[in-house]
């Protein structure tokens, strides 16, 4: 095979490789997102979950809401709708 042959299968070897791991960290990052956003969405549930646990009964009835469906709420886990 002539020198000139090698490098170009040498170029294509590199350039598959490069696109696999390219293809690779857009997948970690897409994935790395996604965690990001789950982990707000959790922080976000358990903070309004402590601002329904302070509010008195009159507090809750300006915003149309009942003791019993604030208790079924906040005893939920952070991870539950």
């Amino acid at each position: 095979m002539s020198t000139l042959k090698a490098k170009q299968f040498h170029l294509i070897d590199d350039m598959d490789i490069a696109a696999k791991t390219f293809a690779v960290i857009e997948r970690v990052e897409e994935f790395s997102h996604k965690t990001v956003d789950i982990v707000r969405t959790w922080v976000r549930r358990s903070n309004d979950r402590r601002s329904l646990a302070r509010m008195n009964e009159h507090m809750l009835n300006d915003i149309g809401l009942n003791p019993f469906e604030v208790n079924q709420e906040i005893n939920k886990y952070f991870w539950q709708k």
